[in-house]
């Protein structure tokens, strides 16, 4: 493995363990009380190192963060991880939005229930990231003139970023209705991916 590669997952595991300390304190303490000296004491790491990952302690329980997606991961996307865009957005956002371990989809699911505010701070970084792939993507598409004739390249990308995490959204409900591990998700996201584009293609 690269050093980059190696540095990016050093990255990742550490911004998880944090995650994670935040879900387990804000469900033992509750929210306010998890402050985050706590959770980084709880991470085993210091404040300083705790600021790095997450701007508040908010962002650590939900997860998620302003830098999301990593300028590594969204370089990756813009160069093409594959010759499908809608296949490598959705990889990336997998990894952006699927919890690391399956107790923590429903610990955060518990969370967001009972404070509204949790869930309003998840869907603003959730526009943020959406945003900040979006760009990524534009420029992907204006590499090629596959998509010249769209008058506006920007909203494209967008929207086909907002309906990828839309799939993916559809994939986790299936995966919670059917009460199946959240890391199996693939296969379920790998339907719902081929119904979209098979209503794409009945459409005029």
């Amino acid at each position: 493995m690269s050093d980059e590669g190696l540095r990016a997952r050093k990255q990742r595991q550490t911004r998880d363990t944090i995650h994670r300390a935040a879900v387990d304190l804000a469900l033992e303490l509750g929210p306010d009380a998890a402050t985050v000296a706590a959770i980084s004491e709880r991470a085993d790491i210091s404040p300083r190192t705790f600021f790095n990952y997450y701007p508040s302690k908010e962002d650590a329980i939900v997860g998620l963060h302003e830098g999301l997606p990593s300028d590594d991961e969204l370089d990756e996307l813009r160069t093409g991880v594959s010759d499908d865009l809608i296949a490598d957005i959705l990889r990336l956002m997998l990894g952006v939005f699927s919890p690391s371990d399956d107790r923590l989809l429903e610990q955060r699911k518990a969370l967001m229930a009972e404070h509204p505010r949790l869930l309003q701070r998840q869907w603003a970084r959730m526009i943020g990231i959406e945003q900040r792939i979006g760009g990524a993507v534009a420029e992907r598409m204006r590499a090629t003139d596959r998509f010249a004739h769209l008058p506006d390249i920007d909203a494209a990308a967008l929207a086909l970023v907002v309906t990828c995490n839309a799939v993916l959204r559809l994939s986790i409900r299936k995966v919670i209705a059917h009460d199946i591990p959240p890391s199996e998700i693939q296969p379920h996201l790998d339907d719902t991916l081929h119904t979209l584009r098979e209503v794409l293609r009945t459409l005029p």
